[in-house]
């Protein structure tokens, strides 16, 4: 009868020894999402996808506008500052998605929640405000960007069959428009990402052969000047905040992603994309300007031959740039569609969705269409929108709303000291964003007044 009670005992100890492992297990858990979602490595060529774009092929003739080696220089410091908006960003959206008992936010709603967690009265009344500013900001980087896709398929177009199709630009860009709003109709981040895998292998094809046929050129960088005059590094700038086209992908890439925690970590989705980014960004503008020197072009692929295997590459990098088109779109679609719907159900409740939600896609798509037929210059439209929308999204909102996000948090787990080091480093970027919007609007300005001359 002891044994009996004695084993009851030691079984019982066991179990609860067993369910207390279970419950240490469970609090140690890993956030994980279901439904439509994508793994880390999907999400690393999703969101590498969305920078490695149109953009990119600029970058040698932003070191034409910059100086070899300042641009050299700037292509780094850049980066960095990208890197370290992304960062805080997905920190705090993920901090307030907690506090909100909600999966994910989008970069609107994010704005919303950090004016309703505030302190400031002030925020908390005008949380709605402040929303809809953020998702201007973004609607015009996103069609922005939209737009110079079209514009490099068109240039690339006219550069291959200008003999056979008249027209110039506008004509090229009204014959990509069936094919871009083909891929513009589906909404799943799973058809996204596949659109993102298929376009990175078109998109790195034709990149190694234009990096080889660059590097083959006989190398100019003794004779390159160091650094360009002030408009020329505004517009350096433009262009270079611009190629990091992605950061208006980040929120909606890892509301996506299947273990959020795989974002921020040490070797996760946010790093890898960055360091890859960068490495490639600064190896194609350098190699493609010291290549082809001052006779660069406004997108490198034009200084390629377009005969032969290079005209292979060419038709590439449109397909590329076509379902980049989509990856760029998926935000707006993300940000803008539910509420959209909901508004247009309620006023016209028997029309039938299909024809809401591909309506609501041609529309936004034929917008950046036009965008792109009234301003048919890569190289004003670029650093336009680099400057204005990118810097906002990536140097001017992630330090404010990151400062409001743990103000009281950092009251009572910071010291005084570290504290200040916080805000002051925000501070510290969010004058250098709005410095650079300033200077690069005005160097932009002067660059279209003299291109209409």
């Amino acid at each position: 009868m002891v044994n009996r009670e004695a084993t009851l005992d030691v079984n019982n100890s066991r179990s609860g020894e067993e369910v207390d492992t279970n419950d240490g297990q469970s609090l140690v858990r890993r956030e994980t999402r279901k439904g439509d979602v994508i793994s880390p490595h999907r999400a690393v060529l999703t969101l590498s996808k969305s920078m490695f774009n149109a953009g990119c092929f600029s970058l040698p003739y932003a070191y034409k506008l910059g100086g070899l080696w300042v641009s050299f220089a700037l292509s780094f410091v850049i980066a960095g500052f990208n890197w370290y908006g992304n960062h805080i960003l997905v920190k705090s959206s993920q901090h307030l998605a907690k506090k909100s008992e909600r999966s994910s936010l989008d970069y609107g709603h994010f704005a919303k929640k950090v004016c309703d967690y505030s302190d400031i009265r002030f925020l908390n009344n005008n949380s709605k405000m402040v929303m809809y500013i953020v998702n201007v900001t973004i609607l015009f980087y996103q069609l922005g960007m939209c737009s110079v896709a079209i514009l490099f398929i068109a240039d690339n177009m006219e550069h291959l069959l200008s003999n056979y199709i008249k027209g110039g630009t506008t004509m090229m860009a009204t014959i990509s428009l069936g094919f871009i709003l083909l891929t513009n109709m589906f909404t799943e981040m799973r058809v996204v990402s596949a659109f993102a895998m298929i376009s990175s292998v078109f998109f790195m094809l034709g990149t190694c052969v234009i990096m080889q046929y660059a590097i083959r050129q006989p190398n100019k960088w003794n004779t390159l000047p160091v650094h360009g005059d002030f408009a020329g590094t505004f517009m350096f700038i433009g262009i270079s905040m611009y190629s990091f086209e992605g950061q208006t992908m980040i929120l909606p890439v890892e509301n996506k992603l299947e273990t959020p925690d795989d974002f921020l970590n040490n070797m996760g989705v946010l790093p890898t994309t960055m360091i890859l980014c960068t490495v490639f960004m600064t190896a194609i503008g350098f190699y493609g300007y010291t290549g082809f020197g001052n006779e660069i072009a406004p997108t490198i692929t034009v200084n390629v031959p377009k005969d032969g295997l290079y005209s292979t590459i060419n038709v590439f990098l449109m397909l590329q740039s076509m379902l980049g088109h989509s990856i760029a779109m998926y935000v707006i679609f993300d940000m803008f569609f539910n509420g959209f719907r909901r508004k247009f159900t309620n006023r016209f409740p028997l029309c039938p969705k299909i024809l809401i939600d591909k309506g609501f896609r041609t529309f936004w798509v034929l917008i950046s269409y036009l965008m792109a037929v009234s301003i048919p210059h890569l190289e004003i439209m670029i650093p336009l929108v680099g400057v204005t929308s990118g810097t906002l999204c990536a140097l001017v909102y992630p330090p404010i709303f990151e400062t409001i996000t743990f103000w009281t948090d950092w009251k009572v787990m910071l010291s005084t000291r570290s504290r200040i080091a916080k805000i002051a480093t925000n501070v510290f970027v969010i004058l250098v964003g709005f410095f650079a919007i300033g200077a690069g609007l005005y160097a932009n300005i002067t660059a279209i007044s003299l291109q209409m001359k």
